[in-house]
C-alpha cells in the first residue's frame, strides 16, 4: 500500500524490510530506517504500543537484519563475559528445559488477544502440515493402487469394495485411505454404500483372507496356516502364537484345524 507521497506502507500484521538498503518501513509514514524504536516517539507510540496496534508478533525485532544481527552478537559477547549475567539467567535455562516457559507462554497468550501476524504464521504452519499429510496420504494410496494391479481410485473401489465385497474398513485398508475418504468416494462414483450388517459370502472369504494376510506379513510369512503348523510342531503354544500373530486363541485354532 502506498500513500501520495509514493512511499510504501506495509500492510497490516506484517513488517515490511527492505534487504538493499537495510532498512524496515513505518506503518504509520511509511518512511525507512534501520531502526523504528526512536522514531515511533514522533508518533507518539512505544514500541510494544506500536507492534500491538499494527498487528505484530510481541517479540518482533523492530530493525533491519544487519542492527538485529550485531546487537544479537553484542548481547552474546556480554553474555558470556558477565557470570553475573549468566548466573541470572540459570533459571530461565531450567525453565526452558523443563518445558515452564512454554506452559507460561501458552498461559499468557491464551489470556491475551493475539496478534494478526502471530495468527498468519500459524496458519501458515498448519497449511503447510496440511499439505504435507496430503502429499504422504497420496502417496501412500498410489503405493497401494500400484500393489494392487489398479489404474485408478474409482476401478480400486469398485473392484474392492463391490465384486470383492469387501466392507467400508477393509476396502480403506486396502487402499490406504481412510473410512471417511472411502465413504465420500463411494457417494462421488456414484457406487451404494451397503446398509450395516450385511454380510454376503464374498464378504465373509474377504475378510478371512485380510485376516491371514494381515497375520502372515506381521510374521514375515507368505502362508499364515504354513508358519502357524510349523511353529506348532515346534512346540510352541497357542497362546504364543495369538501373541506372535496379533490374533485370538480361537482364531490360530482354527487356522491350524481348519485349513
Amino acid at each position: 500500500m502506498s500513500d501520495q507521497g509514493g512511499r510504501e506502507h506495509p500492510d497490516f500484521g506484517r513488517l515490511i524490510r527492505d534487504e538493499a538498503t537495510d532498512t524496515v518501513a513505518c506503518h504509520v509514514c511509511g518512511r525507512s530506517f534501520r531502526s523504528l524504536g526512536a522514531h515511533l516517539r514522533v508518533h507518539g507510540m512505544t514500541a510494544e504500543e506500536y507492534r500491538q496496534e499494527f498487528g505484530l508478533l510481541r517479540t518482533r525485532a523492530l530493525s533491519a537484519r544487519s542492527l538485529s544481527a550485531e546487537q544479537s552478537r553484542r548481547s552474546r559477547a556480554e553474555y558470556q563475559a558477565s557470570e553475573e549475567s549468566q548466573a541470572y539467567f540459570a533459571t530461565g535455562r531450567t525453565m526452558a528445559r523443563t518445558g515452564e516457559l512454554n506452559r507460561r507462554r501458552w498461559n499468557t497468550t491464551t489470556k491475551r488477544a493475539e496478534s494478526t501476524e502471530l495468527r498468519r504464521l500459524r496458519q501458515a504452519a498448519l497449511d503447510t502440515g496440511r499439505r504435507t499429510q496430503a502429499r504422504v496420504a497420496g502417496a501412500r494410496t498410489a503405493a497401494a493402487l500400484r500393489a494392487g494391479g489398479f489404474t485408478d481410485l474409482e476401478q480400486a473401489l469398485r473392484t474392492v469394495y463391490v465384486d470383492r465385497q469387501h466392507g467400508i474398513e477393509d476396502t480403506a485398508r486396502v487402499l490406504a485411505l481412510g473410512k471417511g475418504r472411502v465413504r465420500r468416494l463411494l457417494g462421488e462414483y456414484g457406487i451404494a454404500v451397503r446398509p450395516p450388517g450385511q454380510n454376503s459370502a464374498v464378504g465373509k472369504r474377504s475378510r478371512t483372507w485380510l485376516n491371514d494376510r494381515a497375520a502372515a506379513e506381521r510374521v514375515g510369512a507368505d502362508d499364515i496356516t504354513t508358519w502357524l503348523r510349523g511353529r506348532t510342531a515346534e512346540g510352541a503354544t497357542l497362546r504364543e502364537l495369538a501373541a506372535a500373530t496379533g490374533r485370538s486363541i480361537p482364531w490360530v485354532a482354527a487356522r491350524i484345524r481348519v485349513h
